[in-house]
Parts: structure tokens; C-alpha cells; sequence
């Protein structure tokens, strides 16, 4: 990683005009390399290290993220509305694929001549590939660009070309589907760091503001998830 040059914080490459320089073209960059990345499919003995989910991505997702709902010591009946939401909603399984499933802007990084670098594959894993394309669109990840749809940078459609020109298929539906789940991933994430600035565990001024996000990403998964629709 240090021999990759350039700059990969969120705020930055959304607000500031040199860097990404040509966002469209960043954003179909970001989508062919993400069609790269789910191009890798089973079976790959090379990845055994890799856990293959025992029922569809989406409802073994709903099922992990439930679990650490109750065990947390307070109701947030936003986030298990969502969830239900969601398991009323998934998608019927479909072939899995590698997803980087950190796939945003923040964990790619830009240089001068464009996209130099895709970052952090700690959550790696097999998956359906909307869960990809549907994290980097998350309203939730576009930093102070929240019109550009596609991580802050650009149209989603820009993203989406990229992405189908480099051999992937969008089920456009379907992304809106992973877009709720990873506004429900985050709150999980910012609820479980927040507590741990709050019991004591380990105080940071930084787990405690992520903790506050929580309720951001509750009122986003409401307006998402409302019986009227999304707008």
C-alpha cells in the first residue's frame, strides 16, 4: 500500500476539484474494476479460505445483523423495521461472486493519472454483486456530494456503464434493495462503535460522534423503506 500514490479520503475527493479530476471517468474506472472483481466465481479452491453462505446473501446478511441487534441492550425499532423490510423484499438468490464488500469511496485511492489503487479487503467474501454496486451508490457514502450519486463523485449511471461495459449486468431494482441494506450495515456499525465510547471500553471522541450517526441512517431508512415508496 505505500507504494501506491495519491489520496483516498472521502471528503477531499468530493469536494475538492483536483482531486478526482475527471469524475466521470473515475466513476466508469470504478465500475469496470468492480466487474473485474465479480468476474472471480466459484468454484476457486485458491479462495477456500472463504466462507460460502449457507442460504441467499441477503437473508444470511438480515440474519447476522438481527443477532447483533439483540444483543444490544436498548429497542432501535427503526433498524429492526428495516430489517423486515428487508427479508419481505430480498431478492431470489443468484450466482455468487467475489464482492469486495467495502467497495466506496474512501477505500480506492486517486492519483494524478486517475484511479491507482482499490483499498481495504478485510470484508471480502462471496456474495451477490448488487451488494457491491449498491454500497458505493449509498447515500450513506457520498460525503459531501450527496446529489452524485455514484459515491459522492458522479451519476450513478456513469458507475453503471463502467460496470456493464467491463462485462457486469445492473439489476437496477435490486440496487436499490442493497442500498437499504448497507444503510442498515453502517447503523449496525455506528451503534456498536458508539457503544463502545459509552461503556467505557475504550473512550474516543471519534466512537462517540460515529455513534451519533445512528440516528441519521435510522431517519434515511425510514424515508427508504416507507409503505408509500421511495421518492
Amino acid at each position: 500500500m505505500g507504494r501506491i500514490h495519491g489520496v483516498a479520503a472521502g471528503h477531499i475527493l468530493t469536494r475538492e476539484d483536483k482531486w478526482p479530476g475527471d469524475r466521470v471517468a473515475l466513476a466508469e474506472r470504478l465500475g469496470e474494476e468492480l466487474a473485474k472483481i465479480h468476474a472471480i466465481r466459484l468454484p476457486r479452491p485458491d479462495l477456500d479460505f472463504l466462507a460460502v453462505p449457507d442460504a441467499a446473501p441477503a437473508m444470511a446478511l438480515i440474519d447476522e445483523y438481527r443477532g447483533w441487534l439483540d444483543g444490544y441492550r436498548d429497542p432501535r425499532p427503526a433498524m429492526e423495521w428495516s430489517l423486515t423490510w428487508l427479508e419481505q423484499h430480498a431478492p431470489p438468490p443468484g450466482d455468487l461472486v467475489l464482492c469486495h464488500r467495502d467497495y466506496r469511496t474512501g477505500n480506492y485511492m486517486v492519483g494524478d493519472d486517475g484511479l491507482s489503487g482499490i483499498l481495504d479487503w478485510e470484508f471480502a467474501g462471496w456474495g451477490d454483486p448488487m451488494e457491491d454496486v449498491g454500497w458505493l451508490c449509498a447515500r450513506c457514502w457520498r460525503f459531501a456530494e450527496p446529489g452524485r450519486e455514484a459515491g459522492g463523485i458522479a451519476a450513478r449511471e456513469d458507475f453503471y456503464r463502467g460496470y456493464e461495459r467491463a462485462g457486469g449486468t445492473v439489476d437496477r431494482e435490486a440496487v436499490f434493495y442493497w442500498e437499504v441494506m448497507a444503510h442498515i450495515l453502517w447503523a449496525v456499525i455506528a451503534l456498536l462503535q458508539g457503544e463502545r465510547h459509552v461503556s467505557g471500553e475504550e473512550p474516543s471522541l471519534d466512537l462517540a460522534l460515529t455513534g451519533r450517526i445512528c440516528a441519521e441512517l435510522e431517519l434515511e431508512l425510514l424515508k427508504m423503506t416507507a409503505p408509500e415508496g421511495r421518492d
